[in-house]
Parts: structure tokens; C-alpha cells; sequence
């Protein structure tokens, strides 16, 4: 059996750990080059990439909301929104799930994809745009607004 679009994604996504905004605080990356508008806040362009390179998978391909590009997405409330909308959000998170973060209870913040699930209750997540580069972090629940699961090309 071959490994799920979440997996594949997640290798792909922790081969571009240490990966740094250049010069620092631009929000300029390769992932922003790679999708069309670079400069802006690119944790779900990340995201984005490693699930189109490393899994064949385009987020949010032909959803009608902000951010949407030919290759993914780049607005976090939209990928957030795609993932509720398409049944695709679920509670136990497993290694290559997107994780969506809320700080504030406001609209969703940030997206990075689930390395593992701890047993502290906390989870293992690799992110772009995350101290201007790409890194892995560990972050409570009470932040994350959902876990979206992707099982199948879309």
C-alpha cells in the first residue's frame, strides 16, 4: 500500500526544514516564487506546496475563495473553510494532516501539517512561515481550530 497524500506531503515538508525568508522578515521564499505571489504570509502556500509536489494534490483546486491559485492556496480562513466545507475536517489528528491554528478567536491565523500527535495532548507540526522559515514547532490544542485529512486527489 502505497503512502496517504498526507504522508507524502509531510516527507515533502520536512525536506525544506531550516528553509529561511531571504532577506529576513520579507516574506520572500522559493514557495512564494514557486506559487505565483511571493512576498506575502505563506504558511498555507507551504502547505500548498507540499501538498502539490510531494502528493499531487492541489488544496482548494476550484473553490471560489480568497487566495485560491492554480496551485493551492495562500489564505488561511479559505483553506479552512475548504476543509470544513468538503468533509474533509476530522478530531484525531495523524501524521499529514493540516493543522489550522487560531491565536486570537478570530478568523484562522496560521496552517501547518501534523508531524504526529503527542501524548501530552500537545501536536508535532512542521510549518512555513514560522519564525521566517520553515520549522517544526510542538503546539497546544487549545489553538487549533481544526485538522483536515486529505485522502484522495482534488
Amino acid at each position: 500500500m502505497s503512502a496517504s497524500p498526507g504522508r507524502r506531503a509531510l516527507a515533502e515538508a520536512l525536506r525544506h526544514v531550516g528553509v529561511r525568508e531571504s532577506p529576513p522578515g520579507s516574506n520572500r521564499t522559493m514557495f512564494g516564487r514557486w506559487f505565483g505571489t511571493d512576498g506575502v504570509p505563506w504558511c498555507a502556500i507551504f502547505a500548498s506546496y507540499c501538498f502539490d509536489v510531494g502528493a499531487g494534490v492541489v488544496l482548494c483546486r476550484g473553490w471560489p475563495g480568497a487566495g485560491v491559485g492554480p496551485r493551492g492556496v495562500a489564505y488561511v480562513p479559505t483553506l479552512a473553510a475548504w476543509l470544513r466545507a468538503t468533509g474533509r475536517e476530522v478530531d484525531d489528528p495523524k501524521p499529514g494532516d493540516i493543522v489550522v491554528f487560531d491565536w486570537d478567536g478570530g478568523l484562522p491565523d496560521h496552517a501547518g501539517i501534523v508531524i504526529r500527535p503527542l501524548a501530552d495532548g500537545r501536536i508535532a507540526t512542521v510549518e512555513g512561515n514560522s519564525g521566517d522559515q520553515v520549522q517544526r514547532q510542538t503546539r497546544a490544542r487549545a489553538h487549533v481550530a481544526l485538522f483536515g485529512r486529505i485522502s484522495n486527489p482534488s
